[in-house]
């Protein structure tokens, strides 16, 4: 009896077939997973900018928040230096009034003083550091005195914000 190698050729097109079928599952998975990894690392780089933009969201509502509470004008500049140095005469050089952020001025103030200590001139800078709003410096020219920890002359320019007139 001779045996029929059709059963045979069945089986190896049947593995053929299936071996074609797995590498072609194969491969139709590896580009799922490349689109895959594509898709997850843009969401990592937006996840990543939101989470940068919240940082900043919060610094700016922290800012807003402490801005809020300022008083609508500053102490001026002049009460502040004589409540800090009252023996210290003052010299108002110019007032400018810069429009800033919607309902908010610049403002800078440049002052003047002939023949100051230094340790006047730190004093005089933290009061105005812990005032509501704070003074800040931004500008200060400084002349030399012969007296040892004094200074002839100091041009100081400081900068605060104050809100803009209503018209009222």
């Amino acid at each position: 009896m001779k045996k029929s190698n059709t059963p045979l050729a069945i089986l190896w097109s049947a593995a053929g077939l299936s071996l074609l079928a797995g590498l072609i599952l194969t491969i139709n998975s590896l580009n799922r997973i490349s689109r895959t990894l594509e898709i997850l690392s843009k969401k990592t780089n937006d996840i990543r900018e939101l989470t940068g933009m919240r940082t900043q969201a919060n610094r700016y509502h922290s800012l807003l928040k402490a801005t809020v509470q300022y008083p609508a004008r500053p102490v001026p500049l002049e009460t502040l230096v004589r409540t800090t140095l009252p023996a210290q005469p003052i010299r108002l050089l110019s007032t400018d009034i810069t429009p800033s952020v919607s309902g908010w001025n610049v403002k800078k103030v440049s002052v003047e003083f002939n023949d100051i200590a230094g340790s006047d001139l730190g004093k005089l800078l933290d009061s105005g550091a812990s005032a509501n709003p704070p003074w800040t410096l931004i500008e200060c020219t400084l002349f030399a005195a012969p007296t040892e920890g004094r200074v002839a002359k100091a041009t100081l320019v400081f900068s605060t914000v104050e809100r803009a007139s209503t018209g009222n």
